[in-house]
């Protein structure tokens, strides 16, 4: 069992005929929870009947609930989730909620020290207050997980740069890690590429690249690890790729080889993204035959 911090966005993603509780990482918290993991969530949430179904939901599915921060002025967020014939997902983010304004508190700071990972992404560094509180704890925590999540027009070169240096593993989608390359004026469509010029750039040691529906290639220990993906019906994409990291991280934190890791975590997002909403209860027979009717990937 690891000890694991997430930071950042709660909310409620809003779809068109029902609405299910999110954010990346709740998402990411939440399947590592289910992997036997200790698991604390930083974030902030308001004073509203969709504040405490949040944390009533954490608190249920064995989240740590103590630095769930409560906000007496802003709302608990809330995002529209649009869903294309593929099951592709598009967002509408509102600005700003409660987890916009996340505090530095003693609390947090004890339990990011203790932690064997933190996990953040981009999208919590929008606002100001919640961004100064992730940049004080990147500097404390022993090891940092960033998970890119890019939302226009929530993010800007530089604070992508200031959180890609700090962390000890990155996490992109294929089209992030091309746009980023890109931005720091590096040109390629190779995904290899562009993984080994943002390490060098960035000074990262792991890199990991999610491909959708073609799987996920991971560099770790200056070795390339690869996933040709498992073919599923999809359902909705929501979560898919946070169920991904969660996988990965467990495996990776607890030792086993990088091959299996990857493996094991691709099935897991085909799996989430073959059912609808983010957090579906996961089944681990079902992750196993799987991997072994696609044993050739």
């Amino acid at each position: 069992m690891k000890n694991i911090v997430c930071f950042g966005e709660v909310l409620w993603d809003v779809f068109p005929t029902h609405k299910k509780i999110g954010g990346a990482p709740l998402n990411v918290a939440l399947r590592l929870q289910s992997f036997d993991n200790n698991v604390s969530i930083i974030t902030r949430i308001g004073e509203d009947s969709e504040g405490d179904g949040i944390f009533n939901f954490i608190k249920e599915n064995g989240v740590a609930v103590d630095n769930i921060q409560m906000d007496s002025e802003l709302k608990t967020g809330e995002v529209a989730v649009i869903l294309n014939e593929e099951g592709s997902a598009s967002y509408t983010i509102n600005y700003p909620r409660a987890w916009d304004r996340i505090q530095l508190t003693k609390n947090a700071k004890a339990v990011t020290l203790a932690s064997d990972a933190f996990i953040y992404g981009s999208l919590s560094a929008r606002d100001h207050n919640t961004k100064q509180t992730l940049y004080s704890l990147l500097e404390i925590a022993p090891y940092k997980i960033f998970d890119v999540n890019l939302r226009a027009p929530y993010y800007t070169k530089e604070v992508l740069n200031h959180l890609m240096e700090s962390a000890d593993f990155i996490k992109f989608n294929d089209d992030e890690i091309i746009d980023i390359a890109k931005a720091m004026n590096f040109e390629t469509e190779s995904i290899k590429d562009g993984i080994k010029f943002i390490a060098q750039q960035t000074n990262t040691k792991s890199i990991c690249v999610t491909l959708g529906s073609k799987g996920a290639m991971l560099f770790y220990n200056d070795t390339f690890y690869y996933n040709k993906g498992y073919k599923v019906n999809v359902v909705d994409t929501v979560g898919s790729g946070d169920s991904f990291l969660a996988a990965l991280t467990d495996k990776l934190l607890k030792g086993e080889a990088p091959q299996t890791a990857i493996d094991f975590a691709c099935a897991v997002g085909a799996i989430v993204a073959s059912r609808e909403g983010a957090n579906p209860k996961l089944n681990q027979n079902d992750i196993e035959t799987l991997m072994t009717e696609n044993i050739d990937c």
